[in-house]
C-alpha cells in the first residue's frame, strides 16, 4: 500500500464528497454556524422524567401509521431470543447470530463527519416527486416484533415473530397493508409457563391484507414536506415539539429523527437538513459501519437510555445507507445490568421503498414517479 492510499484511508470524509464553497450544502452549514453564534439553536437537556416514553427499553420507535393491526408491544420484562455482548462503541464485535454476519469494523470517524457526509449525500440525490394522484408510497420491510397476550397474571405470555410487511400509502391517506407473521417463539420460561397455563393455544397469527379509504392511513409527522430546509429553524421546531408532540429532551429528539425518515417520501434538501439537526442532539453516538439483519452495511447512529429503577439500559439504533442516505434499518437493544447481558429486543429492516402506480405493484422502478 502506498502513502496516498494510507492518507485516503485515514481521511474520515473522502475529498470527492466535499461540497464546493458555494454549494447548497456549504451554505446550509454556514447558516447553521451563524445561527449558533446568534444563539438561535435551542439548547436541549434531558427532562426530569428521563428518556422518552416512546423510546422505552425494548420498544422500537413507533411507526406513525394509523391502522388496525395486531397489538405489538415489547414489555421490559420480556427476554429476547438473540443474546449478544456489545463491545464499546456499539455493533462492532457483535457475535454472528443465526447465520448472519457480524458487523464490520468502523473506519476512524467522528459523528459530525458522518452526519455531514450523509447530509451531503442526501443533497446530491435527484429531486423526484412523491406519490401523485393514484400513486402510492410502497415500503417492504422485515422485522422482529412481539405480541403480548394478557389473560390473567398466571396465563399471560409474550411471543416474538418475524414479520414481513408491505405497505402502500397514497397521498390522500388511502392504501393497503399486508402482513405475514412467522417463526413464533415464546420469550422466556415464564412466558412458556403462562402459555401452558392458558391451555397451550396456537401461536400462529394469520396473515392480514387490509385496504383503507382516503384519510385512514398516514406515515411520518403531518405536513412533513412543508418543513423548512434551514437546520436552525428545523431544530427549533423539533425542540419545541411543533413537528410532533411528545416529551422534551434529546431522547425524544432522536426518536423523531427516525419518525421523519422512515416509510415516507422526504425531499433530498429536507433529508440533508435533518442530518445537520441530528448533530446538535446531545448524546447521539456514532457506531461506525454496522450490519443489519439482512446483511447490508450502513452508518449506525445510536442513543442510549438508562432506567436505573429497572436496572436496564436501552439502546436505540438507526442505520443509514451511505450511498443514498436512506434509513435502511432500526434496532433496539436492552442491557440487563443485573447480568450484564445485552439483548437484541427488536429490529426492522427496510428492504424496498418508492412510488408505485397501484396497491398491487411491488416494483418502484417501474413507476413514472418512482423515488
Amino acid at each position: 500500500m502506498n502513502i496516498e492510499n494510507l492518507i485516503a484511508d485515514a481521511n474520515p470524509v473522502p475529498l470527492a464528497s466535499v461540497a464546493d464553497g458555494d454549494s447548497l450544502h456549504a451554505q446550509r452549514t454556514l447558516a447553521q454556524i451563524m445561527a449558533h453564534e446568534r444563539g438561535e439553536l435551542v439548547d436541549r437537556h434531558l427532562g426530569p422524567s428521563g428518556a422518552s416514553h416512546s423510546a422505552r427499553p425494548g420498544r422500537r420507535a413507533p411507526r406513525k401509521l394509523i391502522r388496525i393491526v395486531v397489538g405489538v408491544t415489547v414489555p421490559a420484562a420480556a427476554a429476547a431470543l438473540v443474546i449478544t455482548l456489545l463491545a464499546p462503541g456499539g455493533h462492532e464485535g457483535r457475535k454472528t447470530v443465526a447465520g448472519r454476519h457480524a458487523a464490520t469494523s468502523a473506519r476512524p470517524r467522528t459523528l459530525a463527519a458522518a452526519l455531514d457526509s450523509l447530509s451531503l449525500v442526501a443533497d446530491r440525490q435527484p429531486v423526484e416527486p412523491g406519490p401523485g394522484r393514484g400513486q402510492f408510497e410502497y415500503t417492504e420491510s422485515s422485522a422482529l416484533n412481539w405480541i403480548d397476550t394478557y389473560n390473567t397474571p398466571a396465563t399471560s405470555y409474550n411471543v416474538s415473530y418475524t414479520e414481513r410487511r408491505q405497505a402502500w400509502i397514497g397521498s390522500d391517506g388511502s392504501g393497503r397493508i399486508v402482513e405475514v407473521y412467522s417463526n413464533p417463539q415464546l420469550g422466556s420460561a415464564k412466558d412458556r409457563a403462562g402459555w401452558i397455563a392458558a391451555g397451550r393455544p396456537s401461536l400462529a397469527v394469520p396473515p392480514s391484507d387490509d385496504t383503507f379509504r382516503p384519510g385512514q392511513l398516514s406515515t411520518g409527522p403531518p405536513s412533513l414536506n412543508k418543513l423548512p430546509d434551514d437546520p436552525a429553524k428545523l431544530a427549533a421546531l423539533l425542540s419545541a415539539r411543533k413537528i410532533e408532540g411528545g416529551p422534551k429532551g434529546p431522547a425524544e429528539d432522536f426518536v423523531q429523527i427516525g419518525d421523519m425518515l422512515r416509510e415516507t417520501y422526504v425531499r433530498p434538501s429536507l433529508r440533508a437538513a435533518i442530518f445537520i439537526v441530528a448533530k446538535s442532539i446531545p448524546g447521539v453516538r456514532l457506531l461506525g459501519t454496522v450490519t443489519d439483519q439482512d446483511g447490508r452495511s450502513g452508518i449506525g447512529l445510536a442513543y442510549v437510555h438508562a432506567w436505573p429503577a429497572l436496572r436496564e439500559i436501552g439502546k436505540s439504533v438507526l442505520i443509514f445507507d451511505p450511498k443514498t442516505s436512506k434509513l435502511i434499518a432500526e434496532e433496539t437493544f436492552v442491557t440487563y445490568t443485573r447480568t450484564g447481558k445485552t439483548v437484541l429486543n427488536s429490529w426492522t429492516d427496510y428492504l424496498k421503498s418508492g412510488v408505485v402506480d397501484s396497491t398491487t405493484s411491488t416494483n418502484p422502478g417501474s413507476s413514472a414517479g418512482a423515488a
